[in-house]
């Protein structure tokens, strides 16, 4: 695989299962794990929802036409796949609750889980993770030996945390819109879908950079201005000295990051600058472009640890955990390439 959006596979020498996923909504379930837990008080209903088969933008749409609720009232901590039954939280203001609205909100097929109350607002990024059951139908017969053998690689190494196609829209044009946002060729009324726009195009960059470094064998390998990251803490740091830091990469403690460009972006310096600014300088922007964007830091790779599969008469099942912002399609590319 060698897509448009800068995706290979970090174990393309290994045959995957082949096979399809999401004929129908319940062979994608996910579930959304909460980074923390919430006081029961304070002037915010968080809603555990139950959905299926809604794109995220008309689930707000959703929320807001029944609660009566400004697009911007509404939190979540992610988004979620449209073909799929997920469940995920979602933050409203409190004062905007009562049984009669709850009610025409479950008329539309969804389902309410749970309600808890908290001092704050959802905010993207507000979550620990997901955990998905997935199943592949019309895999091969070697399907299960496959895909163990595949994951045994992904968990020696990581799993390359590219952003998944669903990043990029049902078109691809998400990227090339959220750059003319960028430029101020393009306007938006939507303060959510300029966001996904805009950040789409990042998405791109970010994984077109560890494209180039999986092809030039730097995946797993630290450079010199590389900004790393902890993968218990989360906590990120300046690597000075490759070779003293290597081994604890090595035991995936450690992982190089990418560039999500912006003003709070934390900049790497040496070989790991001059890689990062060759991918942006190819895309014919400079960094100014991103001057009013957050920017942040996103780990090259994902520690895969909780993954079992097992062989089903209807076909391969995967349950697994990934952390916040990952992608459930990029691991099962892996495993399908299909």
């Amino acid at each position: 695989m060698n897509d448009t959006f800068g995706r290979i596979f970090l174990t393309q020498d290994l045959p995957g299962t082949g096979g399809r996923i999401k004929e129908q909504p319940e062979d994608f379930v996910v579930e959304e794990i909460p980074l923390y837990d919430f006081s029961d008080q304070g002037n915010f209903a968080f809603l555990l929802l139950k959905k299926v088969n809604f794109s995220t933008l008309d689930f707000v749409a959703c929320i807001r036409k029944h609660l009566h609720l400004r697009d911007e009232e509404v939190g979540l901590a992610g988004w979620k796949d449209k073909r799929a039954i997920t469940s995920q939280w979602v933050s409203v203001p409190r004062e905007n609750i009562s049984e009669s609205r709850l009610d025409r909100l479950t008329g539309e097929g969804i389902k309410i889980l749970q309600i808890r109350h908290h001092s704050n607002k959802l905010r993207t990024g507000h979550l620990l993770g997901n955990r998905f059951t997935i199943l592949i139908r019309q895999a091969d017969a070697e399907a299960e030996n496959r895909a163990q053998a595949i994951i045994q690689q992904l968990q020696t190494f990581g799993l390359p945390n590219f952003y998944g196609p669903q990043r990029f829209g049902a078109r691809g044009d998400n990227p090339e819109k959220g750059l003319a946002l960028l430029l101020g060729q393009y306007r938006l009324r939507s303060v959510r879908k300029r966001k996904l726009l805009v950040s789409s195009y990042n998405s791109l960059l970010f994984n077109l950079t560890l494209k180039e470094r999986m092809e030039k064998d730097l995946f797993a390998k630290l450079l010199q201005g590389d900004i790393a990251k902890k993968h218990d803490t989360g906590g990120i740091f300046l690597v000075s000295d490759p070779e003293k830091e290597q081994p604890r990469a090595d035991r995936l403690e450690i992982s190089a990051t990418g560039p999500i460009w912006g003003k709070k972006m934390k900049r790497a310096g040496n070989e790991a600058a001059a890689l990062e600014e060759k991918i942006l300088s190819s895309q014919g922007v400079t960094p100014d472009v991103f001057r009013k964007q957050p920017g942040s830091r996103r780990s090259l790779r994902i520690a895969l640890k909780e993954v079992n599969v097992c062989q089903e008469k209807e076909g391969l099942r995967l349950e697994f955990f990934l952390p916040k912002g990952s992608y459930a399609t990029v691991l099962l590319d892996e495993i399908m390439k299909a």
